[in-house]
Formats: structure tokens, C-alpha cells, sequence
């Protein structure tokens, strides 16, 4: 089993490329072993998609999508292409090897969280990319993914609190991060948020926008976020969270289907 993944320890050019994690298997099965008829679905993403690490969370959203489809009668593979500590850029790396080989018909993409990472430990003081790379990667995957005649969804990065095993080396007050605020930890993550909602409104992309959502969870009364984060690192979504994420995705793809 994989270890907890911890927050990327640095850029790593692409000429070097180091992912930590698995994505799909390059020596499994081939796609389409489950059925002809199955619709294919892959979740590209960082170590909030991924599954398999130590702690997290016993089901993670690709495989209860798969679930709930199936459940509504609905013929689904969900294919899991998320990789611990990977940026949007990475994912541009490794979009053929991880992707565009099992000829999906929709990719769920989620980034934002390593993407707008400082790595203060370093001695770095900007963010792993920038918010326009950030962009130009997303609009890269898209537009890629259209190309081949699948259909792309994106979602917003998830929100994050404050926690012991994340966010202690970004203390130095030079870096603006306001640690009275339970949500201080966002400061640069809400802009990646945002972009992500502006690019799906400027390719006509569908979104799920877990970041607002789960803060909308958060400002009910009784509710708090982190009934839906891991209790000690509250910067993966843990069961509860999955589940929703999986519903909400659940709606987007029967919509999607209908329209089909």
C-alpha cells in the first residue's frame, strides 16, 4: 500500500518528470475487458482521486461513480488515473500514457491543490505554477480530449483547513497566509478554484464545484467541513466526502447521457 501522500517536495521539470503513485496500470488488462457496451470514464487527477495510499479514505470517487452508475442501470467503467502530488502540467505529460490510450468517451479533471502549492520548506515563495500555467494546461487537456471526441468535465479543487501534517511550512509571514483563519490555507487555492469555473464557462465545460460546495456544506448550521475531510490531515476528502463528490458527478453524466 502507498504511503500518506505528502504535499510534492518541489518542481520537477518535465524533462525529468517524477510522479509519486501509480494511475492506471501500463502492464493491466486491456480497456474494455469489462464490456463492449460499457461506457468508459476516466478521473485524472492528483491524490485526492487517486486510492490506495495509506489513510485515505476505504472508496474513493471514481470507483462509487462506477457504483452509482451501474446501480441506475447504466453499463460503466471508471478508470482511476489520479497520481499523489501531480500538478495540471503533469497531467498534459501524461494525457496518452494515462488517458487518451482507453479512448474515454468523458475524463473527469481535477487539479489545483499541488498546482498552487508553495514550497516554503524550499526556500520557494510562488506557487508550483503559475495561475496562468494552471490555465493553459486545463485548456491543453480540453481541448486534446475534444479532439479525440471525448468529452471532458471539470471540478473545482476541494477545500482545505489547517491541519498538523499540512500548511506548517508555509508560517512565514512574507507568504501572506493568514493562520487565524481556518480557511487561510485557501489563499491561493480559491484563485485556482475561480479559473477553474472561468474555463469551464469560456470551453462550455460542465463543472462540479466541490470547492463551493463543500464550503456551502460547511455554512449550514450543525454541518462542518470537516465532517467530509480526513480528521488528521484535513486536506483529503475522506468517505463522506467521496460519496458526494461521486453524486454530484453522478448527476452531471445522467444529464450528459440524456442529452447523448
Amino acid at each position: 500500500m502507498a504511503e500518506r501522500p505528502s504535499v510534492w517536495p518541489g518542481w520537477v521539470a518535465l524533462s525529468g518528470l517524477v510522479l509519486v503513485g501509480c494511475g492506471p496500470d501500463p502492464d493491466g488488462p486491456p480497456p474494455g475487458t469489462r464490456s463492449e457496451a460499457a461506457i468508459r470514464i476516466v478521473a485524472l487527477g492528483d491524490s485526492t482521486t487517486e486510492a490506495g495510499w495509506e489513510g485515505n479514505a476505504a472508496s474513493v470517487y471514481p470507483e462509487r461513480l462506477e457504483w452509482a452508475l451501474e446501480a441506475r442501470g447504466i453499463d460503466a467503467e471508471v478508470i482511476n488515473a489520479g497520481i499523489s502530488n501531480s500538478t495540471s502540467l503533469q497531467a498534459v505529460a501524461r494525457l496518452d500514457s494515462d488517458v487518451r490510450r482507453f479512448d474515454p468517451e468523458y475524463v473527469i479533471i481535477q487539479f489545483g491543490i499541488n498546482d498552487s502549492w508553495i514550497d516554503a520548506s524550499l526556500g520557494r515563495t510562488e506557487p508550483r505554477l503559475t495561475v496562468d500555467e494552471f490555465t493553459g494546461s486545463l485548456n491543453i487537456l480540453i481541448e486534446t480530449l475534444r479532439a479525440d471526441g471525448a468529452k471532458p468535465i471539470l471540478m473545482t479543487p476541494n477545500p482545505m483547513r489547517w491541519s498538523e501534517l499540512y500548511g506548517e511550512e508555509l508560517r512565514d509571514p512574507a507568504l501572506g497566509f493568514d493562520f487565524d483563519d481556518p480557511r487561510g490555507i485557501n489563499r491561493l487555492l480559491d484563485v485556482y478554484a475561480q479559473r477553474v469555473r472561468d474555463v469551464a464557462h469560456q470551453q462550455a465545460v460542465p463543472l462540479v464545484d466541490v470547492s463551493e460546495r463543500f464550503e456551502a456544506y460547511d455554512r449550514v448550521p450543525g454541518q462542518s467541513i470537516d465532517d467530509l475531510l480526513l480528521d488528521d490531515d484535513a486536506m483529503h476528502p475522506n468517505d463522506t466526502g467521496h460519496a458526494l463528490i461521486a453524486d454530484w458527478l453522478t448527476d452531471i453524466l445522467l444529464a450528459e447521457l440524456a442529452g447523448d
